[in-house]
This record gives structure tokens, C-alpha cells and sequence, in this order.
């Protein structure tokens, strides 16, 4: 009689324990079936996603082409563009120095980048000229997008073109159209001429994207020592096992990389990008899907550039990415290996802005706020969206996305290579899947 009540106990264990961290056989399929479609239907031309929970695997999918013309398959090795996925680490990294002293967030950004102690800012009712501003930029307005600083295909105003004049382009956007190149020098010459460019608005005041993660790529570097590349390879990536991370794809994986798609008349900086020569009234409605960047000519595939772009440089496998996502749940540690103390997990994935004056931040969703480098759901019920509260996320320019769940103890990783983001709903189709599925 005892041995059959042990039996019946470890049975119920074993079925909880299935229960706790597995998708039905029918939501996998459903998730399965919905992304596919959506390659099937020519609008991306892959997915890969990877979810785990108590850092188990509980579904994992990949379907497509890796590259459309020579018919390559997309696989579990396929490595991806990451775009601004590449600001989590950048703040992992700079997460790093502030507990071990190196800096604070109230630091003034010239103290390490003397070149920001004279930056100006645009006079915000009459914007032809600038003026000084209310107070220096500080670590804590990079890492919240606070600074004022901006990217040069966000908007149209004259700090927007300032940029675009002087190149001050940190991100590589493709080998097709040089006009769009990335800006040839080192990552600290780079933070330095951005700093010669007006801000937006007083540093603290509003929330604007912009290339703050790419300064602190400098910061990085002027307090470690070394390169921004060689710091995150020491600190982060080889800790971890990221062997397939970095700024450039590495040689073994070269047969692995992707190509990068759009469709219609997607611009950037202003011009429609599409092949040399094009006629771009012909691409306007069009929904074919075309390369934009081929992975066998990509600037990725060199490892030439000195300019270690923290806010939109990396590439990246999704077993990689996985991975760092897995350490952040886990407060900071995977296997043994500590990256980040449990509490500068909980200050970076905390919010830091005042949601009422948080609106660009938040896209005009109440509910969400900004941490450090992250984005941070405080109200799902505000936000309208799935998760739990205390979930924080973040998402690439190839419609590629994150998010780590602490209270579900879930890890979500989707990559594809598609521009622009915002085109398809992936990430929220993801979501209401993934949780609609766990719940059942």
C-alpha cells in the first residue's frame, strides 16, 4: 500500500511539474501555425522563437529562409541582427561598473567624455538657435533615453538634420545605399562629435531615442580601459558562453548569418531604401519582400569597424540571446557564473520615469514605464497587454524581441529580419499566444 501511494505521489509531482512548465501540444500548434503564416504569406521571411520557463525549454520553433534567393533554411544557428537589443547589454555592462564603484548614475557624462561639458541644446520655442542647457547630461539620462539626445531617422527637425550632415550615424543600415553609411570612426570620436550636436531638450525633461547607448559604449571604454568590444567579450559574452555574439559575425558563422528584408517603400534618414538604381515609385505598394542588406556582402561580415556600437551593433543567435536573457531572471547568475548582483538586476528592471510625464517613452500607453536600457511593465491592465507586472522588455529594429517574465519565470526570445518593426504585430501576437497557452 505504501509503495503504491509513493507511486501516485510521484506520479502527481511529475504531472505538476509538466503542468508548471509546459504549452499544450494544441497552443504549441497554435503559435506554430500563426507565425508560419505569416511566412508563408511572403510578410517576414523567417521566425525563430525560443521561450523558457524555470529555465527549461518549453517551446522552441524555427521556419523560413535564412536568405530568399539562394533558398538557405533558417535554423537554430542562425544568427540575426539585433539591432537596439543590443541596449540591454550596454546597460548590463554599465550595471557592472556601478556596483563595483567605477561610477554612479548622477555622474556627469564629461567626466569621462569631456566633449559633453560645452553640448548645447535647441532653444524650444524658437528653434534656430541654441542656448545652454538647464544642467549637464548625467549616466542616468543615457540609460533612460533621457538625454536628449536622438537618433537622425527620428524626425525631421533641425537637430535631426544636424545629424544626418555630419553622419553622426552609429548603427551600419544595410550595404545597398551609401548614403546611409555608418560614421568611420572609433566609439569614443563617435560620442565626441555627438556631443558637438544640440540636444533636444534639457537632459531630465522628455524622453527621446536617440544614441545614448552608443555614448555609453565611450564611458565603457574610458573606465575600463580597453575596448568596448573586447569589455563585453571578457564581462559578458565569454562568462556566459555567448560564442556567437559581437559586433561583427564571427568566421564560423558566417554560413549561418541572414539576410535582411523589407517590403513597400521603407525609408530611413529621409530616402526610400531599396536597390541602386530602383525605381522607387515601383516599390511604393509593393509587397514582395527584397534584400536590403545580402548576408554574403554585408559590412557585418567584417570585422573593419572600430566604432562598437552599443545601442545597435550586435549580432546574435537566439540560443545567445536566450541565454542572457536566462541570466537576467535568474538575478543576475546562470550556471555558476555571476554576470550582475541580484540588486543591480532590480534597479535596471525597475521603472525610473514619472509615468505622467512619460508618454514618448511609454508609445501613449499608460501602464508602462522605462528602466535602465529596458522597458518596464508596471500595470498590464492599463497596458492592455499580457504578461505579468514587473515584466521587462525590449525590441530591435528587424522586428526582433525579448522579454523576462520574473514573476512567470519565463524567457522569451523571437528573432526574424524584417524592417520596419512596427509593420506586423509579432510581438504582441507572441505574447497573447505564449500566456493565453501557459494559463489554460
Amino acid at each position: 500500500m505504501k509503495v503504491f501511494q509513493a507511486l501516485i505521489l510521484a506520479s502527481f509531482l511529475i504531472s505538476t511539474s509538466l503542468f508548471a512548465s509546459s504549452l499544450d501540444s494544441n497552443d504549441q500548434q497554435k503559435i506554430i501555425d500563426h507565425f508560419n503564416a505569416y511566412v508563408d504569406d511572403g510578410k517576414i521571411p523567417q521566425v525563430s522563437i525560443l521561450i523558457k520557463q524555470d529555465n527549461k525549454e518549453i517551446f522552441r520553433h524555427v521556419y523560413g529562409k535564412a536568405d530568399l534567393a539562394s533558398n538557405t533554411e533558417a535554423d537554430k544557428d542562425t544568427i540575426y541582427r539585433i539591432y537596439s537589443m543590443s541596449k540591454p547589454v550596454t546597460g548590463v555592462a554599465i550595471m557592472q561598473l556601478l556596483e563595483n564603484g567605477k561610477l554612479r548614475l548622477n555622474d556627469k557624462v564629461s567626466k569621462f567624455i569631456p566633449a559633453f561639458k560645452n553640448t548645447k541644446v535647441l532653444n524650444t520655442k524658437f528653434q534656430d538657435y541654441v542656448v545652454k542647457p538647464k544642467r549637464e547630461i548625467t549616466i542616468r539620462d543615457l540609460l533612460t533615453h533621457t538625454s536628449g539626445l536622438t537618433y537622425s531617422w527620428a524626425g525631421e527637425g533641425p537637430v535631426h538634420q544636424i545629424y544626418r550632415k555630419y553622419n553622426i550615424r552609429p548603427y551600419y543600415f544595410g550595404s545597398l545605399d551609401a548614403e546611409l553609411g555608418k560614421f568611420p570612426g572609433t566609439t569614443c570620436q563617435f560620442a565626441s562629435i555627438a556631443a558637438s550636436a544640440p540636444l533636444l531638450h534639457n537632459p531630465g525633461e522628455e524622453w527621446s531615442y536617440g544614441i545614448n547607448m552608443d555614448i555609453l559604449g565611450c564611458v565603457v571604454e574610458v573606465v575600463s580601459g580597453m575596448s568596448f568590444a573586447d569589455y563585453l567579450d571578457k564581462n559578458i559574452f565569454n562568462p556566459l558562453k555567448m560564442n556567437s555574439t559581437g559586433f561583427a559575425v564571427k568566421p564560423n558563422d558566417k554560413k549561418s548569418f541572414t539576410s535582411l528584408y523589407t517590403s513597400g517603400a521603407f525609408s530611413r534618414d529621409g530616402e526610400i531604401v531599396g536597390p541602386l538604381g530602383a525605381n522607387y515609385a515601383d516599390l511604393e505598394f509593393s509587397k514582395s519582400l527584397r534584400s536590403i542588406d545580402a548576408f554574403d556582402k554585408s559590412p557585418y561580415l567584417e570585422n573593419s569597424s572600430k566604432l562598437y556600437d552599443g545601442g545597435s551593433g550586435l549580432v546574435s543567435s537566439i540560443d545567445d540571446y536566450s541565454i542572457f536573457s536566462e541570466m537576467l531572471l535568474n538575478n543576475g547568475e546562470l550556471n555558476g557564473v555571476r554576470i550582475l548582483s541580484a540588486a543591480s538586476v532590480e534597479l535596471m528592471s525597475r521603472n525610473h520615469l514619472d509615468l505622467d510625464d512619460s508618454k514618448a517613452a511609454t508609445f501613449g500607453v499608460s501602464g508602462l514605464g522605462f528602466g535602465l536600457t529596458v522597458g518596464v511593465l508596471e500595470d498590464a491592465g492599463q497596458a492592455g497587454m499580457f504578461g505579468s507586472d514587473g515584466q521587462y522588455f525590449w525590441g530591435g529594429a528587424a522586428s526582433t524581441t525579448f522579454w523576462v517574465d520574473p514573476d512567470k519565470k519565463i524567457t522569451a526570445v523571437l528573432m526574424t529580419q524584417f524592417m520596419p518593426s512596427d509593420k506586423y504585430p509579432l510581438r504582441e501576437d507572441l505574447r497573447a499566444l505564449l500566456y493565453s497557452g501557459i494559463s489554460n
